[in-house]
């Protein structure tokens, strides 16, 4: 059983892939795959997350991250921000 808040593992793993990914392809310049993978992102928070703070704020970081394109140091920060938010594994 998941509570309110916590992360299933897979969708921990999920995330941080798709946040790790983005968060390269923001920094060296390639806005469209970098859009696309906080897209991902945002469905797999909305759809896999329990309702609560840390779906929202995910959900708002990969809005956020997406409006910042194409300047990636500012999607940079956004996604390094949104990484700091997933639990340890």
């Amino acid at each position: 059983m998941v509570m309110a808040d916590e992360m299933p593992a897979d969708v921990r793993s999920s995330l941080g892939q798709l946040l790790a990914e983005a968060r390269n392809y923001a920094k060296t310049g390639d806005s469209d795959t970098a859009a696309s993978l906080l897209e991902s992102a945002h469905t797999v928070a909305t759809n896999k997350l329990p309702e609560g703070t840390r779906r929202d704020r995910l959900r708002h970081g990969c809005l956020c991250a997406h409006d910042a394109l194409p300047d990636g140091t500012l999607a940079t920060a956004y996604i390094v921000a949104m990484e700091r938010r997933l639990p340890e594994q």
